[in-house]
C-alpha cells in the first residue's frame, strides 16, 4: 500500500489545534475576507515584538449551503478557528465569531 507518506501535521491525524483570537487587521489585499488574528496564548500580546502587520492572514471558512452571505469580522472581535498545518501554526482558518466579545473587555 501507499501508506509511507509523511503525516506530520496532517490535519486530523496529528494534533488538531483549535484557537481563539482577536481580529487586528481586516483589509485583505486579496479581497477574500481574510483577517489578521492575534491568537490568544499562541502570539504574544506585545504589539512591539509582534506588530499586527506581521500576523499571518487567517482564511475564513464558509458553509457549503450555497450562501454567499459573508462579512469579515470587525476589528477587536473574537473569532474561533484552527490551524490547517497543526502545531506549525502558520495557516490559520476561522469559522465563527463570538458576538459581543471584544478585546477591550479583557484589557
Amino acid at each position: 500500500s501507499n501508506m509511507t507518506s509523511n503525516r506530520n501535521n496532517f490535519l486530523g491525524v496529528s494534533n488538531f489545534v483549535w484557537w481563539v483570537g482577536v481580529i487586528e487587521g481586516r483589509d485583505d489585499p486579496l479581497g477574500i475576507g481574510r483577517c489578521q488574528v492575534r491568537i490568544f496564548g499562541w502570539h504574544t500580546d506585545d504589539t512591539t515584538a509582534l506588530p499586527t502587520t506581521d500576523l499571518p492572514w487567517a482564511h475564513p471558512m464558509f458553509p457549503i449551503n450555497g450562501s454567499k452571505n459573508f462579512q469579515a469580522p470587525n476589528l477587536d472581535e473574537w473569532v474561533v478557528g484552527f490551524f490547517m498545518d497543526g502545531e506549525s501554526g502558520q495557516f490559520p482558518v476561522f469559522f465563527g465569531k463570538f458576538p459581543g466579545l471584544k478585546a477591550k473587555f479583557i484589557k
